[in-house]
């Protein structure tokens, strides 16, 4: 009840500032590991996994339709963070996961300006000192602090690290990043928490006396290996478990805006929520991550709560590479070099928006979806996907580029993309990029991060 008075309170004040533009000093970037949207009931989903992000998110500019650029954490944390696409860095030296010097981030953008950067990660990734998953870190340049201390551990202990670290109406310009780790694998709700959907002492003796979950054979199958072999309910229990880690994250979302309303930083700060990639639960074929460009890897959720801007929501396709300059724009700074764009106008404009396109990318793979349509290309093979994401939302019917009438389906979006990769990878640099971009998969699933 204390949290719908919250969102109240701060759905007011922002209604009626919508016309004042508040000056907005500060920016906090919410990243939650391995959220996928059609997990959450603000994008559908029928279960109550998150209803504090629901509440809270009715004064919010929710995105329907936002892409991340890579469905690993590695590059897509690096193109978030930058606002280039992932070619940029899966080309690095013994391939280094760390954003490369000559490539600035939002932290070193804001820190020219005046503005101070803290984080917290609870990743084994995004880290600015060596770990097992990322020897040669990279992540650290830019922020006066970072903090690691909560490393693969659940979302209060990222609270706790970040709380101290939280905008007032009295502190100087800051940007704030959290990196929560729920509901990354292995899905581990604690203890602590009231399970809703998975059930302990499961049949199938996925779960011990002791507890932890005995997933990790689960979450370690071969790619197209499938649910043959696994006992009957595993699928279903794993989705369990990780719904019960978005519910534990979703509890702890609903303290920092407590805090962020207490404090009085809603007024002048503008909030960021996203995920780095989703998770595929054999939908097609392949468990976990780093596996595909379905949505169920690439479509993540993306909401922003900004002062002097109503709730609503947006249907036109928006991209990861979009936040860094929409952030730089409503804190008034220049964005210059940037790949994405400001979604500033799309949020502000009640006409109907110009056609839109989201492009994702996974070694051999890229693809590109309009507000209807999804292509995804083989550059190695040629092969090619279309579907149609009004019609078929799960992406289990390909139209194999032509449908019933022998027409090309969606050949626009065949040319958008080849364009995309013309203008990125070079004419004749989308093989080569596959090949390096498969050499840090590789090294990521030779430190044991990925199998």
């Amino acid at each position: 009840m204390l949290l719908l008075g919250v969102v109240a309170v701060a759905t007011v004040c922002l209604s009626a500032s919508e016309h004042i533009a508040p000056r907005i000093r500060n920016a906090i970037l919410i990243l939650v590991d391995t959220l996928r949207a059609d997990h959450l009931e603000l994008y559908g989903y029928e279960r109550h996994t998150s209803p504090n992000l629901t509440a809270v998110s009715r004064s919010a500019v929710v995105f329907e339709r936002a892409r991340n650029q890579a469905p690993c954490t590695f590059p897509s944390v690096d193109s978030l963070l930058t606002s280039r696409h992932p070619v940029w860095f899966t080309g690095q030296e013994a391939n280094r996961m760390g954003i490369p010097e000559q490539v600035p981030s939002i932290a070193e953008i804001l820190g020219a300006h005046g503005v101070t950067s803290h984080a917290v990660s609870a990743s084994a990734i995004v880290r600015a000192t060596p770990s097992r998953f990322n020897p040669d870190a990279g992540f650290g340049r830019g922020f006066a602090t970072f903090d690691e201390r909560c490393l693969d551990q659940a979302a209060d202990c990222v609270n706790g690290r970040a709380f101290p670290r939280l905008p007032t109406s009295e502190s100087a310009p800051s940007f704030l990043y959290l990196h929560y780790i729920d509901p990354h694998g292995p899905y581990r709700p604690p203890v602590k928490y009231r399970r809703r959907f998975a059930k302990r002492g499961h049949p199938d003796a996925l779960i011990t006396r002791a507890d932890p979950v005995e997933i990790e054979p689960l979450l370690v199958l071969p790619q197209g290996t499938g649910a043959k072999a696994l006992p009957p309910g595993a699928v279903q229990h794993l989705i369990d478990l990780y719904d019960d880690e978005i519910g534990f994250w979703d509890l702890q979302l609903s303290r920092l805006f407590r805090r962020l309303e207490a404090s009085g930083a809603l007024a002048d700060t503008i909030v960021v929520l996203a995920a780095d990639h989703g998770e595929g639960f054999l939908e097609h074929g392949t468990m976990v991550h780093c596996r595909s460009l379905y949505d169920n890897e690439i479509r993540t959720p993306l909401v922003m709560w900004i002062p002097g801007v109503r709730g609503r929501r947006i249907a036109p396709p928006v991209e990861n590479l979009d936040i860094v300059p929409t952030v730089l724009d409503y804190l008034g700074i220049p964005a210059n070099g940037l790949e994405g764009v400001s979604l500033r106008p799309l949020i502000e404009s009640r006409s109907a928006p110009a056609r839109r396109l989201a492009h994702s990318f996974h070694v051999n793979l890229r693809s590109v979806n309009d507000h209807r349509h999804k292509r995804v290309l083989d550059v190695v093979t040629g092969d090619e996907k279309v579907f149609d994401l009004e019609a078929d939302p799960g992406e289990t019917v390909d139209l194999a580029v032509r449908d019933g009438s022998g027409q090309d389906v969606a050949p626009d979006l065949a040319a958008d993309l080849r364009r995309w990769i013309e203008r990125n990878e070079g004419p004749d640099g989308a093989s080569r990029s596959a090949e390096q971009a498969g050499g840090a998969i590789e090294r990521l699933r030779a430190l044991g991060y990925i199998h």
